[in-house]
């Protein structure tokens, strides 16, 4: 069984390398920092695994901008790096500016440069100098639409030759309020060289913000990139989808000083956990295709059903992951527990565990067991529940079945930390009494945060370890996630 480590969070993974300065500006900051001409925001996202497959990424971006009056510019940087089994399969540098002048409402020059590194894409390096011509065609308090051209040189060392060249720089950016949260982005840049239309980059970008908090937010990217001279054995294009969080240093503005909805929620008390049923479902995904080719996707659902004398728990994990065509994830793990309730702490329970994991060569994990419970809190905010008693065990793991009477404990923990996060928290042991070195742990965790009533941007924690693992696998597997949550 490997062990493995995915974090989502950041702007995205593998996307931001070589996009155009200008876009930058708007694709990282929802608006000014009240009260301040500059806004800093940073991101930072991280990819590990280790073990049946060797994977590392990160990405570090950072970037502050400036607006006062009829100037604005901004200045940034982001590294971009991933590697599988000891090959680097991205590896990125830039730093980046731009300074606007605004000749009136609508109309403005700008002079733009940036340097760019690219181990993968065989760049040595690359320096892109110009100026531009822009103008707003749309402009208003919910919407935006700008063109911006102008001419340009670039020096560059790709493949081993080097060259300088002119450029010319075509580029359409645009937003739009969705709702008083949320708001849409795209934009396209083409940067053919004047000698031969021929010889171009292309870049093209959609995303949508929902903001969390005054310093947080939620985004979803997709990110196209063309290189129509690509360095030999190099593809044109690459693609990146990508979800994850941006922060800004100061703070985004408050959407209540233009008329949408306040960040703060009217109420800072959380909420009474309800009866009935309550269901979530999260999905967490990453993607790079081209000279990069790299798939994460994780799904669960949470559903719970609960009355004054039973409960019902449903729960099911799906994670997968693959890199440059091979698997490196391919796990699933469901439960369904029912708990009749006998005085208001204790209870009685039937469940049955559900465990698939291709890389540990577990094809099935079936753990039937009942058991007894009692709940040490309980109260609208905070439940603590403990529980144990014999269950059986039927697997098939590396070809080879068996079934055993095994033993159950399972500890469970739910906390509305305010009414916008909700923390919940579970670890099990599922273990045979007549062979001490066979057992299996389980843990999960995760943190809620409401972008909506119905959406909330999770983190996910999950844990497992099999202390007889199948020949040649290891025993733990680690999993952090994070992505989009429905509740309904």
């Amino acid at each position: 069984m490997k062990k493995q480590l995915c974090l989502f969070a950041g702007l995205t993974a593998h996307a931001l390398a070589a996009s155009s300065a200008g876009d930058y500006l708007n694709a990282l900051s929802l608006s000014p920092a009240p009260g301040s001409p500059w806004e800093v925001t940073g991101a930072a996202s991280l990819g590990f695994s280790e073990g049946n497959s060797d994977n590392l990424s990160y990405t570090l971006q950072l970037l502050a901008t400036y607006e006062e009056g009829a100037n604005e510019g901004f200045v940034g940087a982001d590294h971009v790096y991933s590697e599988s089994n000891g090959a680097a399969s991205t590896n990125s540098f830039r730093v980046f500016g731009q300074y606007n002048r605004l000749l009136s409402e609508r109309a403005y020059v700008g002079v733009h440069g940036s340097y760019l590194n690219d181990e993968i894409s065989d760049i040595k390096y690359r320096v892109d100098l110009g100026v531009g011509l822009g103008y707003y065609t749309i402009k208003n308090s919910t919407t935006s639409l700008s063109f911006e051209v102008g001419p340009g040189i670039a020096w560059e060392e790709q493949g081993g030759v080097a060259r300088d060249f002119a450029t010319i720089r075509f580029s359409e950016r645009f937003e739009h309020q969705l709702s008083r949260r949320s708001k849409l982005w795209q934009s396209a840049v083409f940067s053919p060289r004047v000698e031969d239309f021929n010889d171009y980059l292309l870049n093209v970008e959609v995303g949508i913000d929902t903001l969390i908090s005054q310093q947080w937010a939620v985004r979803t990217l997709v990110r196209y990139q063309y290189d129509s001279s690509p360095a030999a054995g190099q593809q044109s294009d690459d693609t990146t989808l990508s979800m994850g969080l941006s922060y800004a240093l100061g703070g985004f503005s408050d959407p209540g000083a233009d008329g949408h909805q306040p960040l703060k929620p009217d109420s800072a008390g959380p909420d009474a956990i309800q009866g009935g049923w309550s269901t979530s479902a999260a999905l967490g995904v990453a993607l790079a295709k081209g000279n990069s080719d790299n798939l994460s996707i994780g799904v669960s659902i949470d559903s719970a059903y609960r009355e004054r004398n039973q409960e019902l728990f449903l729960t099911a994990n799906y994670t997968y992951a693959e890199d440059e065509g091979d698997t490196s994830a391919d796990s699933l793990r469901a439960s369904v527990q029912y708990n009749r309730i006998l005085s208001d702490r204790a209870f009685v329970g039937s469940s049955v565990g559900f465990l698939r994991d291709d890389i540990s060569d577990i094809t099935y994990r079936v753990t039937p067991a009942v058991t007894a419970g009692y709940y040490l809190v309980k109260n609208d905010e905070m439940t603590l529940s403990v529980e144990a008693g014999p269950g059986f065990t039927f697997e098939e793991v590396a070809g080879t079945t068996d079934d055993y009477f095994s033993a159950v404990a399972v500890e469970k923990f739910t906390w509305e930390l305010s009414d916008r996060m909700t923390l919940k928290q579970s670890f099990g042991a599922v273990f045979d009494p007549t062979n001490g070195q066979n057992y299996t742990l389980v843990g999960d965790v995760f943190l809620d945060t409401d972008i909506t009533n119905n959406l909330a941007w999770r983190v996910a924690l999950g844990w497992t370890y099999d202390n007889v693992p199948a020949l040649g696998l290891g025993k733990d597997d680690t999993t952090l996630t994070s992505g989009i949550s429905v509740k309904f």
